[in-house]
């Protein structure tokens, strides 16, 4: 316990006399090159993370299409994905914002649940309706609207 007082004692003495030590020198702006390079760091930071790019439902899709749908549609969802060279037609790329934007969020669901089969598209688009939730389907569109929103806003000049 004494030990305790001695270092709690210790860190205000270091706390009141380190505040004293600067009253004599003025308080400068950040440099602007600084200041530039925090932003760009904070950009980074931005555009990389998961956390902070997609909201809590987009992120929740993400999951679901890296476990379901990347071996078909491919890591960015352009139709590029491991399995994708052995099937005749290949799976359409959902980056194409004209595309993706034709359906609505209830078609998409359709799709995602019934299948290619259940909604006149490709009979090799399985049927997940059995296999998630709706909940998790709900996800999934939200983040294949993602995917093709960030597609077309990256390909504008």
């Amino acid at each position: 316990m004494k030990h305790c007082y001695f270092t709690i004692g210790a860190g205000m003495i270091l706390l009141l006399f380190g505040s004293c030590a600067n009253k004599d020198k003025p308080i400068t702006e950040v440099p602007a090159i600084v200041d530039s390079i925090a932003q760009s760091n904070a950009d980074s930071v931005r555009l990389a993370s998961v956390w902070l790019k997609f909201s809590y439902a987009e992120r929740r899709g993400k999951r679901v299409f890296d476990q379901y749908c990347v071996i078909c549609h491919g890591q960015h969802g352009e139709g590029d994905g491991f399995n994708a060279y052995n099937l005749d037609p290949k799976p359409h790329t959902l980056t194409d914002s004209a595309y993706v934007g034709a359906f609505s969020d209830a078609s998409l669901s359709q799709l995602i649940a019934f299948g290619g089969r259940g909604v006149n598209k490709s009979v090799l688009m399985p049927a997940y309706g059995s296999t998630l939730k709706s909940d998790q389907i709900s996800y999934l569109v939200s983040y294949l609207r993602v995917l093709a929103h960030n597609m077309k806003r990256d390909s504008e000049p």
